[in-house]
C-alpha cells in the first residue's frame, strides 16, 4: 500500500477543494489546490482540550473530536466528549449546543433533505431503559426527542443515514438478540418502519446507499462478520463477503464502498489486525486493500484497534482518507490513498472473496 501520509491530524471531513483536521481539540483546514493547512478554531472545552493534547491520555479519556459535518446552509456541528457543538462566528470556537444526558456520545449526526438533524442515543444501557432519536430543526441549536424506542426494545442505538434516493432517515440499532434493527422513516420520525429485526445479521452502524441496494458490514463480537447488500426491491439480504472483524466505520465514495474492521477481541474475532476492505460496484468484487497491527496499549482502557473514515461532503472524491486509532505506526495519523491506485493486499490472511 502506497500512500501518503499526514502525521498527528485526523481527517474529519472532505470537501471538493477542502479538508478538514483535527488534532486534538483544534481544528485546521487544508486547501486542496493549494496544498496548505490553516489553523481555524478549536472545540471550546479546557479540560479535555488539554487531555488531547497527549495522544494516549486522548484516548484513554475519549478526549477527541468524533465526528464533524458542514450543514447544507454552511453551518458546522461536531461530536466531542459529552456535547454536540457548533461552530460560533461571535467567538470563532465550537461552543456546545447540547449536553448528551446518557453515554459520552452519539456514533454520529444525520441530516435530511429538509436540513433537519438527528441523533440516537448511545450509552451502555445494560437496563434495557427507553432510548431516544432527538431532531433538531434549527441547525443544532435546540433538540428536542421525536422517537422513543420503549423500554426492552433495544440496547442502544448505532447510527441515523440519510438515504438521498428514497429521501428517507435510516436508523440501526443493537445488540442482542431481537434488539438489531434496521428501519426507516419518511416523515421526521411520526411514524418509523422496521424493514429488519433479529439478530447478528442486522446488527451494523452505519449504511451505505446505491439506487438498487443498501451496503453494510456487520459488527458482532459473538458471530462471524460479513459484508451484506439488501436488494431495495426484494429485501433480499445476501453475503458479499466474509471479514475478519466487526464494522464500525465505513464510507461510500462513488461507486466504491470501503469498510474497517475492528480489532474486538472474542472467540471469534481473533485477528489481531485491522483491515480495509473495498466493495467496487462497477466489477462486483470485494477486496482487502490495506491491514494493520494492534498497539500494545490495552484495548480494555485505549480502545479497540481500526481505521476512520471523514464525512465526504460530495458523492465521489479522487482520495480515500482515514486515521487509524490503536494501530502500529499509524495510531493518530492519517493516510491519503488515490483511489484510481488503489490494489488488492495479496497477503493478508485467509479470507472469504466474492
Amino acid at each position: 500500500m502506497n500512500g501518503e501520509v499526514l502525521k498527528n491530524i485526523r481527517i474529519a471531513e472532505a470537501g471538493k477543494d477542502y479538508l478538514i483536521g483535527a488534532s486534538g481539540y483544534r481544528l485546521f483546514r487544508f486547501d486542496r489546490r493549494n496544498a496548505r493547512w490553516s489553523y481555524f478554531s478549536r472545540v471550546n472545552d479546557l479540560k479535555f482540550a488539554i487531555l488531547s493534547r497527549f495522544r494516549l491520555l486522548a484516548r484513554l479519556f475519549r478526549a477527541e473530536v468524533h465526528f464533524y459535518k458542514t450543514l447544507r446552509n454552511k453551518e458546522v456541528i461536531c461530536i466531542a466528549k459529552g456535547g454536540i457543538y457548533k461552530f460560533s462566528a461571535a467567538s470563532g470556537k465550537f461552543e456546545q449546543c447540547f449536553r448528551i444526558p446518557r453515554g459520552n456520545r452519539p456514533l454520529n449526526i444525520c441530516e435530511d433533505s429538509h436540513g433537519f438533524l438527528y441523533f440516537g442515543e448511545y450509552f451502555h444501557n445494560a437496563e434495557r431503559t427507553s432510548v431516544n432519536i432527538y431532531m433538531s430543526e434549527d441547525s443544532g441549536e435546540t433538540w428536542k426527542v421525536v422517537y422513543t424506542f420503549p423500554a426492552g426494545s433495544i440496547r442502544h442505538i448505532h447510527g441515523l443515514h440519510f438515504d438521498e434516493f428514497e429521501n428517507s432517515v435510516w436508523v440501526t440499532t443493537g445488540d442482542l438478540e431481537g434488539e438489531c434493527m434496521i428501519g426507516y422513516s419518511s416523515d421526521q420520525f411520526s411514524t418509523f418502519n422496521i424493514v429488519f429485526r433479529g439478530g447478528q445479521e442486522y446488527r451494523t452502524c452505519n449504511l451505505l446507499f446505491y439506487g438498487d441496494k443498501i451496503l453494510y458490514g456487520t459488527d458482532s463480537e459473538t458471530a462471524r462478520n460479513y459484508i451484506k447488500q439488501i436488494d431495495r426491491s426484494s429485501l433480499k439480504v445476501s453475503t458479499l463477503a466474509g471479514i475478519q472483524g466487526s464494522v464500525i466505520k465505513s464510507v461510500k465514495i462513488g461507486s466504491r464502498c470501503f469498510f474497517s474492521t475492528t480489532i474486538e477481541p472474542s472467540e471469534i474475532n481473533k485477528d489481531q489486525h485491522a483491515y480495509i476492505w473495498m466493495y467496487d460496484d462497477s466489477i462486483k468484487r470485494s477486496i482487502v486493500i490495506a491491514k494493520f497491527a494492534k498497539d500494545c496499549w490495552d484495548h480494555r482502557y485505549f480502545q479497540f484497534g481500526l481505521c476512520r473514515f471523514p464525512e465526504y461532503l460530495v458523492g465521489d472524491d479522487t482520495h480515500l482518507f482515514f486515521t487509524g486509532v490503536a494501530l502500529k505506526k499509524i495510531d493518530g495519523h492519517s493516510i491519503s490513498l488515490e483511489i484510481s491506485k488503489i490494489k488488492e493486499l495479496t497477503d493478508s490472511v485467509e479470507y472469504e472473496k466474492t
